[in-house]
């Protein structure tokens, strides 16, 4: 706090007293919403989107509060750097994938334990995270020993329960137990968009982005057949297409690359009567 007033008299010195007031509202605005924001209502957080959405041409006309289902196996290559957000849309040449999804150590290991019976002690998964331990590198989650053992236990719960309850979504969580699930959101300003995260190409590729990298491998192991997923970015040239899809009043209309695409999962659900 002694920090705080020091920088606060420091500005208003500097830059003067309206300067100081501009600053200081910015920084209690962003706490302000950082605290408020996980515990709205899903359909407050809808509002606020589709809100954003009319305002920003960053942003798509998609709601990233409302999940696309898709087959899981269809999320082929895992995209670790590169754009982020919610519902944006980003130009440029970042659509290219670091790796194929099950190429990634985490599912590797995932595989390793529940496809293959290894103890986690044998997995890949294992060796990186306590090598890194003793290394005094550690990963954010895995600190400790102890950490790195109750991460893996929470990981072998996750699977049970999705092999004998099935796959739901962060929104019907949510209404059975928001605690467990706000504590668990690591990486979304609110549970509701904390899907499976993936980024879609110029070419309508989904890969996997941010959160739900331990829920899409298992669902991928055990077999389940469409999970919800939250776009987070999309290309500006799919969103295009997306576009022309929505708008369009026939298939005469559609360009061939549209016409190819009318049955992928981000624009199968909006795909207008007169199309269809």
């Amino acid at each position: 706090m002694t920090g705080l007033v020091r920088k606060g008299y420091e500005t208003v010195r500097n830059e003067g007293l309206r300067a100081a007031v501009r600053k200081t509202w910015t920084v209690l605005a962003g706490t302000l919403v950082d605290v408020t924001f996980p515990h709205l209502p899903p359909l407050a957080v809808e509002y606020y989107f589709d809100a954003k959405s009319v305002c920003s041409s960053r942003m798509s006309d998609a709601n990233p509060t409302r999940p696309v289902w898709v087959d899981p196996g269809r999320i082929t290559y895992y995209h670790g750097s590169g754009p982020s957000g919610f519902g944006r849309v980003v130009d440029g040449d970042w659509d290219e994938p670091e790796c194929r999804f099950d190429d990634h150590v985490v599912h590797r290991s995932l595989r390793q334990r529940y496809d293959e019976g290894r103890d986690w002690s044998e997995t890949e998964l294992y060796d990186r995270y306590a090598d890194r331990i003793d290394a005094g590198d550690p990963y954010w989650r895995c600190r400790t020993d102890e950490e790195l053992e109750a991460y893996l236990e929470s990981i072998d719960e996750l699977y049970g329960t999705i092999s004998e309850n099935g796959y739901e979504s962060q929104r019907t969580l949510l209404s059975k137990n928001p605690d467990s699930v706000r504590r668990q959101n690591t990486d979304a300003p609110h549970p509701v968009i904390q899907e499976i995260g993936v980024n879609i190409y110029r070419d309508g590729t989904m890969a996997k982005k941010g959160a739900g990298f331990h829920r899409l491998s298992i669902a991928k192991l055990v077999g389940v057949e469409r999970v919800p997923v939250t776009v987070r970015v999309r290309h500006a040239e799919w969103q295009s297409i997306r576009d022309e899809i929505t708008d369009a009043e026939s298939i005469e209309q559609l360009s061939p690359t549209a016409r190819d695409h009318l049955r992928h999962p981000d624009v199968d659900a909006h795909v207008p009567d007169s199309l269809a």
